[in-house]
């Protein structure tokens, strides 16, 4: 006949046993009574892990922001310029924070680059899960504010669409440059742009791109140096990739006419002043290569 634990301590405390009520006492006040606060430990630990801006852009809904050819071309553009400024001799090892949107992620393969994307759920790795099944390339998780891996582990970090979306933008920062042996790159939004006027225009571009855009900030392309330079790197590469608003080409989606508008704004000089998003790489001081200015 089976007993509960309750009844057999009873039967050998009354019968006794003291070494056995002994034995109970010990495991009830250390095992036990620690097995009680073990929900509270595991929710502490989820509460502190926090979500980053990766779940909106790692969604299928945030890839429906560059659907058909106006985005194919406005990705096209971004990727050329990620992989003219991620340099190969000296970026083996990348670690992409946040890359579970998937954009250009086949291009980092194809170029043989070690790749890591981190995210900040399981859910992110939606989006890159054929790759990262098929190994080409990894896929772990972890808090983008304490980043799971040790000082300088990878050759280069690479982290596009988070920056301006993060609540602690020089927290962010210092962390990738803590993972970095040489050289860090990101995008943001510059305030010498039409983002200057992004707080009064966001109603009109919440509407014009159907609730799927979100609030993001704008940055002094000098204060993200002087959080870089704290870091103990420099700017070695910045390009600018639209003088026009990208919105307005959501609206538009004539190709040949944006690029044509594009093309020529550049030559006129106004994208190297006004462009944005801006890519921007900055290397450890003391490296070994120097990526030289993009535009």
């Amino acid at each position: 006949m089976m007993c509960s634990l309750s009844d057999w301590v009873c039967a050998h405390v009354a019968g006794g046993s003291f070494i056995h009520w002994k034995l109970w006492s010990w495991l009830h006040s250390h095992v036990i009574g620690c097995l009680q606060h073990l929900p509270l430990l595991v929710a502490s630990t989820v509460a502190s892990w926090r979500a980053g801006p990766d779940v909106v852009s790692s969604s299928d809904s945030y890839a429906l922001r560059f659907r058909g050819a106006i985005g194919a071309w406005q990705l096209g553009v971004q990727n050329r310029v990620l992989m003219r400024l991620l340099d190969k001799k000296t970026c083996h090892t990348v670690l992409d924070v946040g890359g579970g949107h998937g954009q250009y992620t086949d291009d980092l393969i194809g170029r043989g680059h070690r790749l890591t994307v981190l995210g900040s759920a399981p859910e992110t790795v939606h989006r890159i899960r054929r790759q990262v099944e098929a190994g080409a390339c990894r896929f772990e998780t972890g808090d983008f504010m304490q980043l799971p891996h040790g000082d300088r582990e990878f050759d280069c970090v690479v982290s596009i669409r988070q920056l301006a979306h993060v609540d602690d933008p020089a927290g962010f920062l210092a962390e990738l440059c803590r993972v970095a042996r040489h050289a860090v790159i990101v995008d943001f939004p510059p305030r010498f742009s039409f983002n200057a006027l992004s707080g009064l225009l966001f109603p009109l571009k919440l509407l014009l791109e159907n609730k799927s855009t979100r609030p993001y900030t704008v940055f002094p392309e000098s204060r993200l140096e002087a959080i870089l330079s704290a870091q103990g790197f420099r700017v070695t590469g910045r390009c600018p990739q639209f003088c026009t608003p990208m919105v307005f080409h959501r609206v538009v989606r004539w190709v040949a006419l944006i690029r044509g508008i594009e093309q020529l704004c550049s030559r006129l000089g106004l994208t190297r002043w006004f462009g944005s998003p801006i890519l921007l790489r900055a290397e450890r001081l003391g490296g070994e290569v120097d990526a030289g200015q993009a535009t």
